[in-house]
């Protein structure tokens, strides 16, 4: 059933990041950071020490203020953010990461370092396959047989989600010529990028220990 598939990847989603101790229950800090690139951003720059509003609105020409208070205060409210006003004439109001906005503004840098819009992060995250792909690649380059045997996945899963991952620029074909003619993936600069989200992000599913068979090793 659709629902149910949709409530299982929202519950997936929720062992990534942490519950708001606020809003405990009713909305993750996943779901706040992933509804808007704007989000991602803001926490991006406090992190890099911009922590003025002006500041941040310098930064992006096309952010509005509107949209920067709704989204300030949402992380407020969600305790990634706090709020300090400075004493003096006009007061000035600074905003700092949190401790648990510090975590989260790891992940936030290192994925605008990546280029990927929040809706290929979103896709990406919400497939079990394509993270595990992912952790398999940072490793080291495989081919696709060695993939398929790790993942236990059929062709068309593996290849459809590798064909997802060369449209976002985060893997690259390798063509090795010879008899016979031998396929590699692996992952772009691009993608080593992602490193520390994958890092922080609990596994769906530990990768297969198995060894991969002698005739896939070469």
């Amino acid at each position: 059933m659709p629902g149910a598939k949709s409530e299982a990847r929202t519950q997936d989603l929720d062992r990534y990041f942490p519950k708001s101790r606020k809003n405990r229950g009713t909305e993750t800090v996943a779901d706040a950071v992933l509804k808007c690139k704007w989000t991602i951003l803001i926490l991006a720059d406090l992190a890099d020490g911009f922590t003025r509003p002006s500041q941040i609105l310098r930064r992006h020409p096309e952010l509005t203020p509107k949209v920067l208070w709704e989204r300030l205060n949402k992380l407020v409210s969600l305790s990634v953010v706090c709020r300090r006003q400075g004493s003096g004439y006009p007061k000035k109001t600074c905003y700092r990461l949190t401790a648990e906005g510090r975590r989260l503004s790891c992940w936030a840098r290192a994925l605008t370092a990546t280029g990927l819009s929040v809706s290929q992060w979103e896709e990406i995250l919400r497939c079990r396959h394509t993270l595990r792909i992912l952790r398999l690649l940072l490793r080291q380059s495989a081919r696709p047989k060695v993939l398929r045997f790790r993942l236990s996945v059929t062709d068309k899963v593996l290849f459809d989600r590798l064909r997802k991952l060369e449209s976002t620029g985060l893997v690259q074909r390798r063509i090795l010529s010879g008899r016979p003619i031998q396929v590699f993936y692996a992952v772009t600069p691009q993608a080593q990028a992602l490193r520390p989200l994958l890092d922080r992000a609990a596994p769906l599913d530990r990768v297969s220990q198995r060894s991969v068979p002698s005739d896939d090793s070469e």
